[in-house]
């Protein structure tokens, strides 16, 4: 006679009424590129006069090149220096904006759930607020007028597969900074931050001039590592949310990388962004609503502490 077995294949209930799915109570977060662009951010107003709607910071100019060349002219001994004006003011005005955000859950859901909802809500809600930021910087980090591209493309329409980023447009970005006469961010490097997909075209780049070359010679130590770190007299971030769009040769993806020196963006700040918990307003008070806000604003304040390089990874 066969054996009969008591398991989970056999009918007695023993497979629906005592073996069950069993869930891990620790939640875990999507892979999650975080947001690097405000770190850079170092321009802020210091004495605003009051209140407003904008609040506008003040450049002062040196003079020209030419009234230095007329000054080295020498004085004679029974003639007056001519007076001349002093150079204007520019200036760079910010005009805060409210942004925000928010979700509600209900109170069932709370109390339905295995694991504490609101920690999880808080730390999303969160997420969204500081990428929303880094969307703001990136808005305003594109409209500088100091560019760069792959290939020396004369327009992004024109970027075409090929088209990548080489140290040669780091040394020409380093070259312009440096005769912009604008300021390194740590006193010895500018700071760069690229896509990774951008970091591995310069990693690849081979021939002399390149970085590969220099690695190697050196026992390869960052080859290894697969790193960049300083390379051309800037420092690199890699950060997977940099700006790209399907806007170069027939739909190609152009993507964003940027070189800083100090004082390249600024801000002005109403009220910072941060976590909301919103008043529970409902008859029964079963909505509970969870946000971000912040009043502020963010533009470049030097142009020419600005670079901005535009390129086609042959990364896929």
């Amino acid at each position: 006679m066969a054996d009969v077995f008591t398991s989970i294949a056999t009918a007695g209930g023993w497979q629906t009424n005592t073996v069950k799915p069993a869930w891990d109570l620790l939640f875990r977060t999507a892979l999650n590129p975080l947001p690097t662009m405000r770190q850079f951010v170092d321009v802020r107003p210091a004495r605003p006069t009051h209140q407003g709607d904008s609040v506008t910071l003040q450049l002062t100019a040196n003079h020209s090149e030419a009234s230095i060349t007329a000054a080295k002219t020498p004085l004679g001994e029974e003639s007056d220096v001519q007076a001349v004006q002093h150079p204007a003011t520019t200036s760079v005005t910010f005009t805060p904006t409210e942004y925000g955000f928010a979700e509600v859950s209900t109170l069932k859901l709370g109390n339905r759930s295995m694991v504490p909802l609101q920690p999880e809500k808080v730390r999303v809600v969160a997420d969204h607020c500081g990428k929303t930021i880094d969307e703001l910087l990136q808005d305003q980090a594109i409209l500088g007028t100091q560019v760069y591209r792959g290939g020396g493309a004369a327009s992004t329409g024109a970027l075409t597969t090929g088209n990548g980023l080489t140290s040669d447009m780091i040394r020409l970005a380093v070259t312009k900074l440096r005769a912009n006469g604008a300021e390194t961010r740590d006193g010895v490097y500018f700071a760069g931050v690229i896509h990774p997909n951008v970091s591995y075209d310069l990693r690849k780049e081979s021939g002399a001039g390149g970085w590969r070359v220099p690695q190697e010679y050196n026992v390869g130590s960052k080859l290894y590592k697969g790193e960049i770190g300083e390379w051309e007299g800037v420092r690199f971030i890699e950060n997977a949310r940099l700006r790209k769009a399907n806007d170069g040769a027939s739909s190609a993806t152009v993507y964003r990388s940027f070189i800083l020196g100090r004082e390249a963006l600024g801000e002005a700040v109403v009220t910072e962004p941060g976590i909301r918990f919103g008043a529970v307003v409902d008859r029964l008070q079963r909505f509970m609503p969870i946000g971000w806000y912040g009043d502020l604003a963010f533009k470049i304040f030097r142009n020419e502490a600005l670079v901005r390089l535009e390129s086609v990874t042959a990364a896929v």
